[in-house]
């Protein structure tokens, strides 16, 4: 007995193909509903194997569009090898008695472009408009393998450390970007305000009463909205390091730092180049200004020193200071990105970092990079530098 599908008026989606002769006007809510829904491909043969209906996922599976597949045997779709010992199988179920059967199928397909492909069938007998039909819903296990296999593929160390070196410099790339637009366009718009309240300032009759006190009041808190700008402006990326280079803009934030938290600070460099790289430049940039924020926020120092050396084709710099030290576990607490943030812009950089407490009390922070950092496929080995 056929399983027989209720009629309707329901049409067919433009993401399946039909032939004429298929009565997709007769379709059934419920087999319309199958074939919509489907997450694979769906395939339905006449009783003499001819296809007269596929999705678009049958498409994509196989490599064929619907035109080349319509009132074509199913044998298209099967390995010429395979093609006699599976269509007896297909027809077996076509012909068998059995009341209301359906069954599962392990097939071998071929794709248009003769690639084998690991088919799971589940085929089911429908009767539309008193005409029978099988319905095939076809999953492939070569796909679901290959998909699998391509997440699990191994990615080379130095292809991670590329990508993460791009995706730090397009992020420099955009502070710098916003950076500018705070100086060059905000900026000089508040300054051209600031002239302005000057004008009126000077205008302003003597016998006003109340007013120069208020054009006073506007004028400095649009002096405070100005340093505001361009501390925002320097913190997101410091001009001195575009135009500079990397030790004047460190030599600008350490003064800067001591001015905020009077603790002294000194940067000593032996023969530093001027320019190492953007990508170098911007990463010791950012660790030495995390670690100097670090020893603001925790560390209860009264001094501090940053150490730049260069051997070879190695950087090395030392940030350190004689504060209490950290407390255990303070690279694994909560919300706390600071130290894990320098790790991964020294190791996408293909270099080494220490981050640790020292006798008699401070922390000291040593990173190591080579010049060439993207040549190298391991990160660099350092002797240690000398303790302050």
């Amino acid at each position: 007995m056929i399983t027989h599908l209720e009629h309707g008026s329901d049409k067919l989606s433009n993401y399946i193909t039909t032939l004429s002769r298929f009565p997709a006007s007769k379709v059934g809510p419920s087999l319309l509903s199958i074939i919509e829904s489907a997450m694979d491909g769906v395939i339905i043969i006449d009783a003499a194997r001819q296809i007269v209906l596929v999705n678009q996922k049958v498409e994509r599976m196989f490599g064929y569009p619907a035109r080349h597949l319509l009132d074509k045997s199913i044998d298209i779709l099967l390995p010429p090898r395979l093609c006699t010992e599976q269509g007896r199988r297909i027809d077996r179920f076509t012909t068998a008695r059995a009341h209301g059967r359906r069954t599962r199928l392990g097939l071998r397909g071929v794709h248009a472009n003769g690639e084998q492909l690991s088919l799971n069938v589940s085929l089911t007998r429908i009767a539309v408009h008193g005409e029978p039909f099988v319905t095939l819903i076809v999953h492939s296990m070569t796909a679901e393998r290959n998909a699998i296999e391509a997440r699990r593929r191994t990615v080379r160390p130095s292809e991670l450390r590329k990508w993460a070196a791009s995706s730090q410099l397009a992020s420099e790339v955009e502070k710098r970007r916003f950076s500018k637009k705070l100086y060059d366009d905000i900026g000089q718009r508040l300054s051209v305000l600031k002239l302005d309240l000057d004008w009126l300032e000077n205008r302003l009759p003597t016998t006003s009463t109340g007013v120069p006190a208020r054009v006073a009041q506007m004028q400095g808190l649009l002096d405070n909205v100005i340093t505001m700008t361009k501390s925002m402006a320097s913190a997101l990326r410091p001009p001195l390091l575009d135009d500079f280079g990397l030790l004047p803009a460190v030599e600008w934030m350490v003064e800067n730092f001591q001015k905020k938290t009077s603790i002294c600070c000194i940067v000593e460099s032996h023969g530093l180049p001027i320019s190492l790289g953007e990508a170098i430049d911007s990463a010791i940039f950012r660790v030495i200004q995390e670690a100097l924020a670090n020893i603001e926020k925790h560390s209860s120092a009264s001094n501090a020193r940053i150490v730049f050396s260069q051997a070879a084709s190695q950087l090395d710099v030392m940030i350190q200071d004689d504060g209490i030290g950290m407390a255990g576990g303070s690279e694994n607490k909560p919300g706390c990105y600071g130290l894990i943030t320098m790790q991964e812009r020294i190791f996408v950089l293909g270099g080494t970092i220490s981050i640790g407490n020292i006798k008699p009390h401070g922390v000291l922070i040593h990173a190591s990079v080579p010049i060439e950092p993207l040549a190298t496929s391991e990160p660099h080995s350092h002797s240690p530098l000398p303790r302050l």
